[in-house]
């Protein structure tokens, strides 16, 4: 029994009250106690005395028990109440414990009064230390920053805390009872790894006590990503889950800046790279030009001197000048070949005639014998003339091919501009050949190389005995 414990008694006999009190002192004489005969000095001692408990009687005049009852309810006291009085009925009894009265004694059982007493006083304690455990657990769901949802084995809605109201947009009250699936965009309630029930067959909840990335929705019907985790849990013979639910949008997103400005450097790079690929190309371009103007204007010029030399020769000297015919004829070949080559190295660099260029390669092909159909549709003044030279030189390293390896008898060639892209299109009845196989030369990777540095692609379609077709995208 609990030592210097206060008890108010609110009773207008005071014959009854002095009973009362004899009784409870005989079994701990450290309470102490005070009387309130009517309905002002009950609420002035309620003040003054603040007590641990109220024993009252229910035939007060103009004020009865349950007014008593009120008046606790009313000022949010949390003081054990019990009703001691003479006679009651069954359904006042009642109706008196519903209202919030802790126990009844009839004066004459008075002797069970001790021990309701103190029953009354643990029952309290218990209710303070339950809610006070649920105000804990209450704020501590609420100070997450995770939604926190509780569901029962069916898999319904039981606790929903502030963030999840926050996250979701439904309040407690609207989504308490409903299905875990409301806030499960349909395309993923059934699917493999997030089957959400029943509840009771744990092989039908392969995400238990995992983390998983998935997709949640809003009440008004948006869809976000999130990380969720459920945990089984079992208490006091029950058995539920906890689900933790974090919002990582935020997160998503910044994974989605981060890739596309790694791909933006990446692609930097690549373009950089590019940029080195078409220098590389026009200094060799250069070059090659520099090398046959040097054929051209000096090595020409040496082997024609050396014909007018040998040719004055002859003519002082008659006696040799037979022998003087076929190293002349050497020479006019050897001029001939420098000025074979030269057409095919030398390009102008500025004010290039793509057309004019490309129809002169087909005019090689067909002195072969070759069948040749041309199409050409590029739009003025929007391709330079770097890009002009590349195009000709991956058109004529196809056609140097077809010269030397298809045995052809019928090309066609088409370069045309559609919706800002250059389509190049080289076709032949050739040979073919198996574009698996490895390769010896170097052409074809130099057409790819030169297609690639424009951020074009190459695609080639051959078999054995089945002509080529190539086709060439590059946008400008």
């Amino acid at each position: 029994m609990a030592e210097n414990l206060k008890i108010l008694l609110l009773e207008d006999n005071p014959d009854d009250a002095e009973m009362v009190e004899r009784l409870l002192k005989k079994d701990n004489p450290q309470y102490s106690f005070c009387l309130a005969m009517n309905k002002e000095a009950y609420l002035q001692r309620l003040d003054e005395f603040q007590p641990d408990i109220i024993l009252s009687d229910n035939s007060l005049p103009q004020f009865n028990a349950l007014d008593a009852l009120t008046v606790i309810k009313q000022r949010s006291l949390d003081i054990p109440f019990v009703l001691v009085t003479g006679t009651v009925s069954d359904e006042f009894a009642a109706n008196i414990i519903k209202s919030g009265a802790d126990d009844y004694i009839l004066k004459d059982r008075l002797t069970r009064l001790p021990t309701a007493i103190v029953s009354a006083l643990q029952k309290r304690r218990s209710e303070t230390a339950i809610r006070n455990s649920e105000d804990t657990r209450r704020l501590i769901m609420n100070a997450s920053l995770d939604a926190i949802v509780c569901i029962d084995t069916r898999g319904a809605i039981t606790v929903w805390n502030q963030q999840a109201e926050k996250m979701f947009g439904w309040k407690e009250t609207e989504i308490t009872g409903k299905m875990l699936e409301t806030i499960i965009p349909d395309q993923q309630r059934g699917s493999e790894g997030y089957r959400f029930g029943p509840w009771t067959q744990k092989s039908k909840v392969p995400m238990l006590n995992t983390i998983i990335e998935m997709t949640a929705l809003h009440q008004d019907g948006n869809e976000f990503p999130v990380e969720l985790a459920i945990v089984s849990i079992k208490q006091d013979h029950n058995e539920f889950y906890c689900v933790f639910i974090r919002d990582i949008s935020l997160r998503k997103n910044a994974e989605e800046v981060l890739r596309v400005m790694e791909l933006e450097i990446l692609n930097q790079k690549v373009q950089e790279q590019k940029k080195i690929t078409r220098a590389i190309i026009k200094a060799q371009e250069m070059e090659r030009n520099r090398i046959g103007q040097e054929l051209h204007d000096n090595v020409n010029q040496l082997l024609a001197s050396t014909k007018m030399f040998l040719g004055s020769t002859g003519k002082k000297f008659e006696s040799i000048k037979e022998f003087l015919k076929y190293p002349m004829e050497l020479i006019d070949n050897s001029i001939a070949e420098i000025r074979a080559l030269t057409s095919r190295h030398v390009t102008p660099l500025k004010n290039v005639d793509l057309q004019d260029l490309v129809q002169t390669l087909l005019d090689n092909l067909k002195e072969n014998k070759t069948e040749v159909i041309f199409v050409y549709h590029l739009p003025n003044g929007v391709i330079d003339d770097e890009l002009k030279l590349n195009i000709y030189r991956i058109v004529q390293e196809q056609i140097n091919n077809i010269l030397k390896h298809a045995a052809a008898k019928n090309v066609s060639v088409a370069i045309e501009a559609e919706d800002k892209i250059i389509n190049i299109w080289v076709v032949d009845d050739g040979k073919g050949f198996d574009p698996n196989k490895k390769r010896k030369g170097i052409g074809i990777s130099n057409m790819f190389n030169r297609v690639e540095s424009f951020n074009g692609e190459v695609k080639i379609e051959t078999s054995p005995g089945n002509g080529c077709k190539t086709r060439i995208k590059i946008p400008y």
